[in-house]
């Protein structure tokens, strides 16, 4: 990494903004530290917010900032020395620069980390991305004004024609008010697909800025209070395109014109008089039945919406356990549950589409109602002299827009509407879940790791009153080669993905370097403590992408060291395409070892503190795990190493063993004080002799 990234890197650390760690790699020119264009240029190649020029004497609080100084270039400006002098941090220290008017200071916006504000629910985050596009919605009002404006021309055109130019066969004056409609007609046709593209497209960018917001909030919930399958969850963020759908639809412009009614009813008095009270009684009863069948549909929607995201989670499951499913004749159990559950959303969606039918047929109906009854008052208008024939057509033109495009749009509005509320719902249940980070928690940045990791009255139970971990306390230090052994369900993954910070705590603290876990910026975290399943997944892309995922500029050298270090070489020169090597969804295509392999490179590109593996090379051959192990510990001497295993032969690789049972700790120590006291003796009848037995022959 440049001086220069160095610095932009330090800044963002000092006000606590995450930046990816391969945020660099877009900048594919080198940027000099002396230019005093360097932060344009890096806003502008990484798509940033413009810097901002400080103007004036900066105040205390406004610290830290960057600085230009001719003679060392960008630094950055932490704070007043005294009066005129400003305490300065470049790449070769820590000096003192004195402050004057032409003193160049800026600020750089650092990109805000999605799903960082703490919304109350889902409908917030929608109003709050609408709510930050004002100019749109002010163009889209005016918009709106202007198309219910010109809506009126039509009925004064057609009452004019009828009342003047045909009793009088005026046709001049046709002609006049027959080109003051068409262009009246351009204006609108025109304004009309400005405003449809103008909806669209905030839709489509709301669209995008809510499902980065909802699919960072799915990552950062913890891996301990997820809840269902990962289909069930996926079909949860699908909920976005049914809303998406309510954002974008025709029905919006529809509602958007409802405040014009009364305008309309206005001109109608104006007009026909006491044709009035037909829309009058029409309309209301329109709304109110809308909001009857809403609340008809909305029990089904919802319970389709529950059955449909079961069916996307059963249809993840089976694609995702094909192999156990076909080894074990599940096929028919599976097409079962998958018939069931289509059945009900088939049920559910029925009552759904016959409640919107009827809602159909029934604003329908209120619609030709409404006609005929501007028509019966329009006559008897007509005959008392009320109104003119020329009247009652701009009525009924009138009272079509009341009563027209708004009413027959209220079932497939009603409809879309109930789905969308069950998304938000489903969304909501998402939001509730736990975070990693609390929002707008301070977090501390972990210098290179001295002590090592400690559990103090550590506590952690699974919900559904599965068996945890009971810890009273625990010291993992920097360099300690450790093996975790026990029984089936004895906590030991658990221990390593608390250990791990992966799992949290639910009483007592887990702490590194004296520094509460919960504390330590995320970045520094994973840099510092690498984790390593049994089944590790592979990502769609190449070889190197999977290598390098989250790592921070990984030169070649490194990762050659790495993978000598895991053995992946071999697969790396037996393949033409190296590196580059295409890598399928989950890693189909390699062997279970192989995975493993990668992933164990991958963590050794961090150079961590502490590797934590939970059986991660049980897909390896003795020979193989036995090798990579043996060179895992002497080329990685100084970083902690605890390994989940119930390999016997593995057991002399390590310094210190730790056995547990029932989510506790019965031994640890040495691993031949441990081994001894585990081996077998003459009428022992201990728990731990019983269940560890094969351990004494290691």
């Amino acid at each position: 990494m440049s001086p220069f990234f160095d610095l932009v890197a330090a800044l963002a650390r000092c006000v606590h903004a995450n930046l990816a760690p391969d945020w660099q790699s877009a900048v594919e020119i080198d940027i000099a530290i002396d230019d005093d264009q360097a932060l344009a240029q890096l806003s502008a190649l990484l798509g940033w917010e413009p810097p901002i020029t400080v103007r004036g004497r900066p105040k205390s609080n406004a610290f830290p900032m960057f600085v230009f100084m001719p003679d060392t270039g960008w630094a950055i400006a932490e704070q007043w020395q005294d009066d005129d002098t400003i305490r300065v941090i470049t790449v070769g220290g820590v000096v003192e620069c004195t402050w004057s008017p032409d003193l160049l200071l800026a600020y750089l916006s650092f990109p805000k980390t999605p799903g960082e504000h703490n919304p109350r629910s889902a409908r917030s985050v929608f109003v709050r991305a609408i709510a930050g596009r004002r100019r749109m919605i002010v163009e889209a009002t005016v918009a709106t004004v202007m198309i219910n404006l010109l809506a009126l021309v039509t009925s004064v055109y057609s009452m004019q024609v009828y009342d003047r130019v045909i009793p009088r066969s005026s046709f001049s004056t046709l002609w006049v008010l027959s080109f003051g409609m068409l262009v009246a007609q351009l204006f609108d046709f025109l304004i009309r697909n400005t405003r449809a593209n103008m909806v669209d497209r905030e839709a489509s960018e709301i669209d995008a800025e809510v499902s980065e917001y909802f699919f960072a909030r799915m990552q950062a919930v913890r891996l301990d209070a997820r809840s269902g399958g990962v289909g069930t969850m996926a079909a949860q963020l699908r909920g976005l395109e049914q809303i998406r759908s309510v954002l974008a639809s025709a029905s919006l412009f529809v509602l958007a014109d409802l405040p014009f009614a009364v305008l309309f009813l206005v001109v109608l008095w104006m007009i026909g008089g006491p044709v009035v009270i037909v829309p009058l009684i029409t309309f209301p009863l329109s709304i109110g039945m809308a909001l009857g069948f809403s609340r008809l549909i909305r029990s089904d929607t919802a319970k389709a919406q529950v059955s449909g995201n079961r069916k996307n989670g059963l249809l993840v499951e089976s694609l995702a356990s094909a192999e156990t499913i076909k080894a074990n004749l599940g096929g028919w159990h599976m097409l079962a549950a998958w018939n069931t559950l289509v059945e009900r959303v088939h049920h559910h969606d029925d009552h759904v589409r016959r409640w919107s039918t009827l809602a159909g047929s029934t604003f329908n109906f209120l619609q030709q109602l409404a006609y005929m009854g501007i028509i019966i008052v329009g006559a008897f208008a007509i005959s008392h002299h009320q109104l003119s024939m020329g009247g009652l057509i701009a009525c009924t033109i009138i009272g079509g827009r009341i009563n027209g495009p708004l009413v027959a749009s209220l079932p497939n509005l009603v409809v879309q509407w109930g789905y969308a509320k069950s998304s938000l719902k489903a969304l909501d249940s998402l939001l509730s879940l736990p975070r990693d980070r609390a929002v707008g928690q301070s977090t501390l940045r972990l210098p290179e790791v001295q002590s090592g990791i400690r559990l103090q009255g550590v506590r952690f139970e699974y919900a559904g009153a599965r068996s945890g971990i009971d810890v009273p306390g625990l010291f993992i230090g920097r360099g300690e080669k450790v093996g975790i052994v026990g029984n089936i369900g004895s906590g030991k993954s658990t221990l390593l993905k608390t250990l791990a910070g992966l799992y949290a705590a639910q009483q007592g603290q887990v702490s590194i370097d004296g520094l509460n876990m919960a504390q330590v910026a995320e970045n520094d975290l994973r840099q510092r403590i690498a984790y390593l399943p049994q089944d590790y997944h592979l990502l769609s892309g190449s070889l190197r992408d999977n290598l390098t995922l989250g790592v921070a500029n990984s030169s070649d050298e490194a990762l050659m060291t790495a993978v000598g270090a895991t053995g992946l070489e071999g697969l790396i020169r037996q393949h033409p395409m190296g590196l580059d090597l295409p890598i399928t969804e989950g890693g189909q295509g390699l062997s279970g070892g192989q995975r493993a392999l990668v992933g164990l490179t991958r963590a050794l590109l961090f150079d961590p503190a502490f590797l934590f593996l939970d059986e991660a090379t049980a897909n390896l051959d003795p020979e193989t795990e036995a090798n990579v192990l043996r060179k895992l510990f002497a080329q990685y001497a100084r970083s902690a190493i605890v390994m989940v295993t119930h390999k016997s032969q593995l057991l002399r690789l390590f310094d210190r063993l730790i056995v547990m049972m029932d989510g506790r700790i019965v031994l640890d120590g040495k691993t031949e004080d441990v081994l001894e006291r585990l081996r077998p003796k003459p009428q022992d009848s201990s728990p731990q002799a019983k269940q560890f037995t094969y351990q004494a022959d290691a």
